[in-house]
């Protein structure tokens, strides 16, 4: 048993947060570990974690289209909420993924007192020279973090995909 002392208020009465132990058998022994394991932890036998067209198997460019619509739809709805700079962050890396670095030949000239406007061209600028699959990735990674829903309407999709292939 792991016991954290880094938060005040927990279930139990002295403040301490109770972890997950697992155990790791090497050579018939046992040896306790506080390490918990998430979709993202998942490791391929090179000891790499796995890449998101590998854990969801979607196409890379599918992904970021399923990421596009669903944030799209849901937006402001009870499954997503935004603060101000995590939405500028989608816009900017949606523009790199879909246009690549910013350039002011793509952009029209942002007015003085378009705060929303000036705030979407510093972040999409900020991106530099970062690829379109980066951005791709990213703005997925971001999704899944921001919203765990997404994830969800992922393997719905997977497990619809299977039984497509499966009838034919």
């Amino acid at each position: 048993m792991t016991l954290r002392y880094d938060e005040i208020l927990a279930d139990n009465s002295f403040g301490q947060i109770i972890g997950p132990t697992t155990y790791h058998i090497n050579n018939n022994t046992t040896t306790p570990s506080s390490s918990m394991t998430t979709n993202s932890d998942i490791m391929t036998d090179e000891n790499k974690p796995l890449s998101l067209t590998e854990e969801y198997d979607f196409p890379l460019e599918d992904l970021f289209n399923m990421a596009r619509h669903f944030l799209k739809e849901k937006q402001g709805s009870k499954a997503i909420q935004l603060k101000y700079t995590e939405n500028v962050r989608f816009v900017a890396l949606s523009k790199q993924a879909t246009i690549g670095k910013w350039d002011s030949s793509h952009t029209q000239s942002v007015g003085l007192l378009d705060v929303v406007g000036n705030d979407r061209k510093q972040a999409w600028a900020a991106l530099g020279d970062m690829s379109k699959d980066q951005a791709k990735e990213e703005f997925v990674k971001l999704l899944l973090e921001r919203c765990p829903t997404f994830r969800l309407h992922l393997e719905a999709h997977h497990v619809e995909n299977e039984e497509k292939e499966r009838l034919k």
